[in-house]
């Protein structure tokens, strides 16, 4: 009797040589990933700049600007207190910061520099009232002016609206929020990850003090595992597809395992007064013995969000444009994620000139 042609043992031939050849291809592109994230050389932040002011690690940045300004008000950008800066200036023909200088804008950008153990008591208050109001009274003086924008990305737009609403004067012209959260009522996974019935943040920051780099990093990156962990493979060709540079990929890999520590205190505050009480929406959120009131902010807004962002939800940026008093309020969503907004092809082509345009008409 004639046998199949797929007997048991031919077929678990063929799936063998199957697992064998997907073993090498990702053996193989393993190598080439390796190769390609091992550059000494590569720079990230190239943008032309001065440090204009100090305190202690952090710096204020003016960067240069050859060509003139064609815009008087200035711009402020802050950012997450648990990243690098140069995701706003990554490289060449991929920065924020950079296109912005060529659209004539008198750019600025507050460094926190890198936090360490003699750091772990910094809270929100300190970084409000001594960093963030004092980086913002250095703008206005070197620029000239009683007014400026502010641009927050992520934590730092968090911070940007504890300060506006705090400080009145010099005034906020414009306020613009880049996947910036406010609400922290429905933050997704996190939500349910740091309720305070399973989350003991007290008995974490006792525990740490300084909270390690290394454990944020894994929190963030396990709240899309399969992304984080997986896609790093596949987003390379993707990349090259949308016409990213090969360099660009390998900053933007960088600056996503190049986190930093996160102060004690204000990690505290951030997790129990924001995740667990959502404390800022509610007018009850206190910066040095005062309450934000979100209702103080009337600086014309630009909310920057991304549908698929799984690290700040476009539902917890909006409700600034309801709460704030603005009478000017513009909300935008792109089809892209968290490092979406400020890193890719959409980034380049469509909100830098978006929000270029914005500040423009209001500059």
């Amino acid at each position: 009797m004639k046998k199949p042609f797929l007997h048991s043992e031919s077929a678990a031939d063929v799936g063998m040589e199957i697992q064998q050849s997907y073993d090498r291809l990702l053996e193989t592109t393993r190598k080439w990933i390796d190769i390609l994230h091992f550059d000494p050389l590569l720079e990230t932040g190239l943008t032309p700049r001065d440090i204009v002011w100090r305190k202690n690690k952090s710096r204020l940045y003016r960067y240069v600007n050859h060509k003139g300004y064609k815009h008087r008000t200035p711009i402020l950008m802050l950012y997450a207190l648990i990243n690098k800066a140069y995701i706003l200036d990554l490289r060449p023909g991929m920065s924020l910061v950079e296109y912005l200088v060529d659209q004539g804008f008198d750019v600025y950008l507050l460094d926190w520099g890198e936090f360490d153990w003699e750091d772990r008591d910094l809270s929100f208050s300190q970084l409000i009232v001594d960093y963030i109001s004092r980086a913002v009274y250095k703008v206005c003086q070197y620029s000239n002016v009683n007014e400026l924008s502010i641009l927050g990305y992520c934590m730092g737009g968090t911070m940007a609206t504890m300060y506006a609403s705090l400080y009145p004067q010099p005034r906020i012209k414009n306020m613009i929020y880049v996947a910036a959260p406010i609400d922290f009522e429905d933050a997704g996974l996190s939500s349910i990850w740091l309720k305070a019935s399973v989350f003991d943040v007290d008995k974490v920051t006792d525990t740490f003090s300084l909270i390690p780099k290394e454990f944020v990093d894994l929190g963030l990156k396990m709240l899309n595992p399969v992304n984080n962990f997986v896609a790093t493979y596949t987003r390379l060709w993707k990349a090259i597809d949308e016409g990213v540079s090969i360099e660009a990929w390998k900053a933007l890999n960088k600056w996503v395992d190049d986190n930093i520590n996160f102060p004690g205190k204000a990690y505290r505050e951030w997790v129990k007064y924001l995740y667990q009480e959502n404390a800022l929406v509610k007018d009850e959120f206190i910066i040095n013995g005062r309450k934000v009131v979100l209702s103080n902010i009337d600086a014309a807004l630009l909310v920057l969000t991304g549908k698929t962002d799984h690290i700040v939800l476009p539902q917890q940026s909006t409700p600034i444009l309801e709460l704030s008093s603005s009478q000017d309020k513009t909300n935008l969503q792109y089809p892209v994620g968290h490092g979406g907004l400020v890193f890719g092809s959409r980034a380049r082509n469509e909100v830098y000139p978006t929000i270029a345009e914005w500040l423009a008409q209001r500059s």
